[in-house]
């Protein structure tokens, strides 16, 4: 397919994220995220993908799921709720992928959908979610043993001895309306632990010896403002950090009532 060819087609699709599809053309999607992206690349490079099921939620174009094809998953599959025309009509023929997506809420991904996945790539959704402690149960329950996790989120650097979720309505949000689900990284990191999933490694897009950060984080210890960064969280499930008891009052029955000792 030639260039003009290819810039007609291109024409057609509004895209999101930016692929290259040969030297000197991209699809035309949104730079201001690329160095965002970049930092989820990374933590995907760092992971063995070879001969692995992988799941991208949130995947819109596709940029994740034909980066972890490449890599040598056995597997790679897609889910959005608002499935990309570019992607499915245009990327995945053109790129000869084997990538498959779906149209798909992650409250509705159960273990019967796809079966388990050895990586899941979990991008720029979890903020939106007004249910997260759901969403991140229903991506914990189709990871497979030893699985890792792609975590990218907004987290709000604030109160950073409390496990905090802050939740915003409307023009509340800093960013927009639907974006309602700001943990700071304790509460991220304690909700996961409690589903029985590990942090390795967080890697924020503003770091810290940034001044830019640096005063803003100043700014949210007097009440001024909360900083919203962004974090990439590589995690893996480890079942014995979820304790047993809790977990069975939090999503099974339980004999809490009949058990506790309420004698003063």
């Amino acid at each position: 397919m030639d260039d003009t060819t290819l810039r007609e087609k291109l024409a057609q699709y509004k895209f999101y994220h930016i692929l290259k599809l040969k030297e000197g053309l991209d699809t035309p999607g949104q730079p201001a995220f690329v160095p965002l992206q970049q930092k989820i690349r990374q933590a995907l490079h760092a992971l063995d993908l070879k001969g692995k099921r992988v799941l991208d939620i949130g995947c819109r174009d596709g940029l994740f799921c034909f980066e972890a094809e490449r890599m040598g998953a056995r597997e790679v599959i897609g889910i959005d709720n608002d499935l990309s025309r570019a992607a499915t009509e245009f990327l995945i023929p053109y790129f000869d992928s084997h990538v498959k997506m779906f149209e798909l809420n992650v409250y509705d991904l159960l273990p019967e959908t796809f079966g388990k996945f050895d990586v899941i790539i979990f991008a720029g959704v979890l903020y939106h979610l007004r249910y997260p402690f759901w969403g991140l149960k229903r991506v914990r329950d189709v990871l497979a043993d030893d699985g890792q996790l792609i975590l990218e989120t907004a987290v709000v650097e604030a109160w950073h001895h409390h496990p905090i979720l802050y939740c915003p309505v409307g023009s509340d949000s800093p960013y927009e309306p639907t974006s309602v689900t700001f943990y700071n990284l304790k509460g991220l990191t304690d909700t996961l632990r409690t589903m029985g999933v590990s942090v390795q490694r967080v890697d924020y897009l503003i770091a810290g010896h940034n001044l830019k950060w640096r005063l803003r984080r100043w700014l949210t210890y007097f009440g001024i403002r909360k900083f919203i960064n962004r974090a990439t969280l590589t995690c893996t499930l480890t079942p014995e950090t979820a304790q047993e008891y809790d977990t069975r009052y939090w999503d099974g029955t339980h004999n809490y009532h009949t058990t506790a000792n309420y004698a003063r």
